[in-house]
């Protein structure tokens, strides 16, 4: 089966950041409940400084209420839930935790960054709940360095037992900046280690996690695929839920994916070598999800679900210009 994944227009206006809240009651799709919080959005930045506070989703619940997000686990506390982070950006790490280097191996230094939200706004039109505003990377000594417009969107879907999130970021140099570089530890000499860029950590369910692909199945198939797709089904307190991730059409990068000892992926901006970023090239990222109770055994059931995401499919009675 084809993937249609077409740039949409809201992925290529660099307008701010989307997050969830409740969907009214009459938003069509499936989202009738407008209690329950699909995408909790956290920006109070109550974190450590060793866990580079930043903005993030948790939890992110399916529509029968699993939480398909982790947050501040015990073994890496850093990670939260979906969110935007660099393990090195000039020097600074925005990912949290240690950092690794040629000559010492990974270690925690004082060199943690900080992601600072600031004028958001919320919409809502059509059964599509959008936040999008601004976020300011900061280093530790509170300069400026990069600066981003971020949007987060929750969209009804036509599937059964399913809702659609996307989420784009376009990030540029500060005023004063000329440039910034994103690094990562493989880019350093650690194998296999290219993380960073949109991060989704996911709980840890019960039995093995099956996770599927264009490359095939399993995490060792995709990490390090240009996959445009990665499925992930888990049980979770015993029910099945499926998270399906896509990237944007001409902007396939890697997949840093782990099964072993904790369950995380996230297309990586810096795999094999740095990206530069500067004003005339910003650095723009990307990631549609489904988000599914049941299982998806087969890349066709994945397949047609992202399909029928409004800002993939073109054709959709639910996608918005």
């Amino acid at each position: 089966m084809a993937m249609l994944i077409p740039t949409s227009p809201a992925f290529n206006q660099p307008g701010g950041l989307v997050v969830t809240h409740a969907i009214p009651a009459e938003a069509p799709g499936g989202l009738a409940d407008s209690r329950r919080q699909l995408a909790n959005h956290v920006t109070t930045l109550r974190q450590p400084a060793a866990s580079s506070p930043r903005p993030f989703l948790h939890p992110v619940r399916s529509l029968a209420g699993a939480t398909v997000t982790e947050a501040a686990p015990g073994d890496h506390p850093h990670h939260l839930g979906l969110s935007i982070a660099f393990s090195d950006v000039n020097g600074t790490n925005f990912w949290g935790g240690s950092t690794f280097t040629a000559a010492t191996g990974p270690r925690l230094l004082a060199n943690h960054g900080r992601q600072v939200p600031r004028d958001w706004r919320t919409s809502v039109a059509g059964g599509i709940v959008t936040e999008e505003g601004r976020v300011s990377w900061r280093s530790k000594d509170d300069d400026e360095l990069a600066v981003e417009q971020r949007r987060i969107e929750r969209l009804p879907h036509p599937g059964a037992g399913s809702w659609s999130l996307s989420l784009a970021s376009v990030i540029v140099p500060a005023a004063g900046v000329q440039r910034f570089e994103v690094s990562s530890s493989a880019v350093k000499g650690r194998a296999g280690a290219g993380y960073g860029g949109i991060f989704w950590r996911f709980p840890t369910g019960s039995g093995e996690p099956l996770l599927l692909s264009d490359a095939g199945s399993g995490a060792d198939a995709a990490h390090g695929s240009p996959s445009p797709w990665l499925s992930v089904s888990m049980r979770i307190e015993g029910s099945p839920v499926s998270v399906v991730l896509a990237q944007e059409p001409g902007r396939m990068l890697p997949w840093f994916v782990r099964a072993d000892g904790y369950l995380g992926a996230g297309p990586a901006v810096a795999w094999a070598e740095p990206a530069l970023v500067d004003r005339r090239n910003p650095l723009k990222l990307a990631l549609h999800a489904v988000i599914h109770d049941g299982p998806i055994a087969t890349a066709a059931h994945a397949l047609e679900l992202l399909n029928q995401h409004p800002l993939i499919n073109p054709g959709s009675p639910d996608r918005t210009s």
